[in-house]
């Protein structure tokens, strides 16, 4: 069952629980398209789907992407439109009785994801939310990898490698904390786009983390859906 079923085909089986990736369409630096984000989300959240045996949704291409703004192709949603949109997907799944949909985030900018899971979750509305941080799944391997960096490049190389142009990679770490992208933009923080080293990428290193993603997003949906079922 998926998205090229017919509305009479889903309801003859149980309601499955769900999988939604949350992408971005936002500047990459010169050598990552602006759809990196879309493509590791559908990539990920597609192949979490098929090992959990759930339903999977077309990640959303469009999320909080404020921080790129000033960058030709960045595109965003403002944090409160993102919060709705995830409210009104809820509510229609649960209109078919869906009871547990996975919020999987691969875009760091959205932080309103937090706190509008929580709300909604502690707030008992159906279904339940889980919601999971895909790149936790690589904290030891990200270090000062922010953007269009070693981790995101190398899953392209594994994933998309047509759309790589590692010729135009630069490697650069801005000066400046994490925290500063609170108070300034990413084009003035880094004019070209990047936060890392986009050269140490290679296919291999991208097929290790996607590898790692996958045990991480599947094991941490599990662990959460068991911890607020009841036996």
């Amino acid at each position: 069952m998926d998205i090229h079923s017919t509305t009479f085909e889903i309801e003859k089986f149980p309601p499955p629980p769900a999988v939604l990736g949350i992408g971005a369409i936002e500047q990459h630096s010169h050598h990552l398209p602006i759809s990196t984000d879309y493509d590791i989300a559908v990539a990920l959240s597609q192949a979490v789907a098929e090992r959990l045996n759930a339903f999977f949704l077309p990640p959303l291409p469009y999320s909080d992407s404020l921080v790129h703004r000033g960058f030709a192709g960045t595109v965003y949603l403002r944090p409160l439109t993102l919060r709705q949109v995830i409210y009104d997907i809820a509510e229609s799944l649960e209109e078919w009785k869906v009871r547990h949909v996975a919020i999987l985030n691969c875009h760091g900018g959205n932080f309103i994801l937090t706190p509008a899971i929580r709300e909604w979750n502690l707030d008992c509305r159906q279904p339940q939310l889980l919601h999971v941080e895909a790149y936790e799944g690589l904290r030891e391997v990200m270090g000062q990898n922010l953007h269009a960096c070693e981790v995101e490049t190398s899953l392209m190389l594994y994933l998309k490698p047509e759309a790589v142009r590692m010729d135009r990679a630069v490697d650069f770490l801005p000066p400046h904390p994490r925290s500063d992208l609170s108070h300034f933009s990413m084009k003035t923080l880094t004019p070209q786009g990047v936060w890392g080293y986009p050269t140490k990428a290679t296919a291999e290193k991208g097929k290790r983390f996607f590898e790692a993603l996958l045990e991480y997003c599947t094991s941490r949906i599990q662990e959460l859906k068991n911890q607020i079922t009841p036996p």
